[in-house]
This record gives C-alpha cells, structure tokens and sequence, in this order.
C-alpha cells in the first residue's frame, strides 16, 4: 500500500500523501514487528537472559516479573483493541446500509483475501495468554 500497489483499499491515499499518515503506518509496523520479537522472546532462552551482544546488558538474567508484567498489560490491550475493532467492523458490515469498514470499494475476491489475512489476527491474544503462562510455569 506504502508503495503504491493497489491493494483494493480505497483511502489508501491519506496514508500515502501525508507525512502523519506515513509515519502512523510505518510505526504501526514497527510496534507489530517489535511486539512479535518480544513474544517469541517468552519462548527462547534469550527472553530469560539479555543476549551478549547487547552493551552494558549482556549476560544479564531478565527480572522473572517484568516480562510477566508488560506481556500482561499488552496482552489486556491486545483483547480490548482485537475484538472491539473485530466488533465494529462486523456491526458495519451488517448493519442497514452498512458503514465504512476497510473492505469498502473492494472486489468480492478482494474482500475474502483480507478477511484471510487478518482472521488469525483474532487468535493472537489467546496466544499470548497461553505464552505467558508458559513462561510463568517455565521460570517457576
């Protein structure tokens, strides 16, 4: 989309003609991206001890608790941004006439595909749930 491919998404354009827009879209990248390493941090060693490469920290234990502490206050966000968004986007889609959602002035084809693509969206937050209590049980 930031490049120009048409993706189907109508409003593209007021993401990719403004500096906000840009910038909204790139650190909402980098937060997912940020976000995932951490999660599979709660599943490999380097997520109980900071790596030896990183200056002034490395070799370090990290605090049972801290990775407890922010995945549980991301994991609580994550339920209450997912399904109310998940929520009204499906209250748009059925309502009479139906409001904006992002699939609107997609092709039917087009639709499927991004519904594909974000469905497991909606298993992320379970996910972290099960993640931290393993870690939990693992650093017990």
């Amino acid at each position: 989309m930031m490049a120009g491919a048409d993706v189907g998404f109508r409003d593209a354009y007021r993401y990719r003609d403004s500096t906000g827009g840009t910038v909204y879209v790139l650190a909402l990248e980098v937060i997912q991206v940020g976000a995932a390493v951490a999660c599979v941090g709660l599943c490999r060693p380097w997520g109980e001890v900071v790596p030896r490469w990183v200056p002034g920290l490395g070799g370090r234990p990290i605090p049972r608790r801290l990775p407890l502490v922010l995945g549980g206050a991301g994991d609580a966000l994550l339920y209450l941004v997912v399904y109310s968004v998940a929520f009204r986007f499906a209250r748009a889609a059925l309502s009479d006439p139906p409001g904006w959602t992002p699939a609107q002035g997609m092709s039917p084809g087009q639709t499927w595909v991004l519904a594909l693509a974000y469905a497991p969206m909606l298993l992320w937050p379970a996910a972290l749930t099960v993640a931290l209590v393993g870690y939990r049980r693992g650093r017990a």
